[in-house]
């Protein structure tokens, strides 16, 4: 059974050889789940053990290693969702405040506007006036430097609506591609966290394997296994029998 850090078969009236004779019985074969190193073996052939007892201890060390990885993987992933979320509300915040930039760029293009249009009307009434000798050469001049600065604010004003509607449309932009990380996801459903959750059961999993126990009540027969030595996965140890 995988909760006992090793999986055996049970054979039904298999034939265990004794010193003096065969019985039929059930064998349960103890290999490991995982490879490595012998810490310690807990038994010794022809000792009884119960269900769940300690069988062999497998070194750790690598088993430790993988789990501490695997733990800081997702609290790295988990900050990094964080983030992405963050720079959602920050997104929306942005788009929130484009949309006063407009706002604020219209309001002064349509004062603008309204200045170009009486410099305009101010100068062609002064060029009439101009002619029957009413309006001097200077007011004339000023007029045309009055237009001249209008059309320049006019400008201006035209060019800051069309960066803040550019800068609205980034910030849009933004959203959308940040939001491909998040949508439809929160921090624990998000398919980063949750796959490095999954590494982090699974090498939790693993260093839990490292301890063998007894998968049914018995004798232990056949032990083969030593202090120091190297298993691999799927070895049989020993059978309890």
């Amino acid at each position: 059974a995988a909760s006992y850090g090793a999986y055996y078969v049970l054979v039904g009236s298999h034939h265990v050889e004794t010193d003096n004779a065969y019985v039929g019985a059930y064998v349960a074969q103890v290999t490991p789940l995982i490879g490595g190193p012998v810490r310690s073996v807990a038994v010794n052939d022809t000792q009884a053990v119960k269900q769940g007892q300690v069988l062999v201890v497998l070194d750790d060390t690598d088993a430790r290693i993988a789990l501490a990885s695997a733990q800081a993987a997702l609290a790295s992933a988990q900050r990094k969702v964080r983030g992405y979320l963050a720079t959602d509300q920050s997104l929306s915040a942005q788009i929130a405040a484009r949309d006063a930039d407009q706002a604020r760029a219209a309001a002064t293009l349509t004062s603008a506007r309204s200045d170009l249009d009486r410099a305009r009307v101010d100068l062609d009434r002064r060029k009439a006036l101009a002619a029957t000798g009413a309006v001097s050469g200077d007011e004339l001049t000023r007029a045309q430097n009055a237009l001249a600065n209008a059309q320049a604010a006019y400008d201006s004003a035209k060019a800051a609506q069309v960066q803040a509607a550019a800068n609205r449309a980034a910030a849009v932009g933004s959203l959308a591609a940040n939001t491909t990380l998040t949508d439809g996801t929160s921090l624990d459903t998000n398919p980063e966290v949750a796959t490095a959750r999954a590494r982090v059961d699974q090498a939790s999993v693993d260093l839990a394997r490292t301890v063998i126990r007894a998968p049914i009540a018995g004798v232990v027969t056949r032990r083969n296994v030593q202090v120091g030595q190297r298993v691999a996965a799927g070895a049989v140890l020993m059978q309890v029998v």
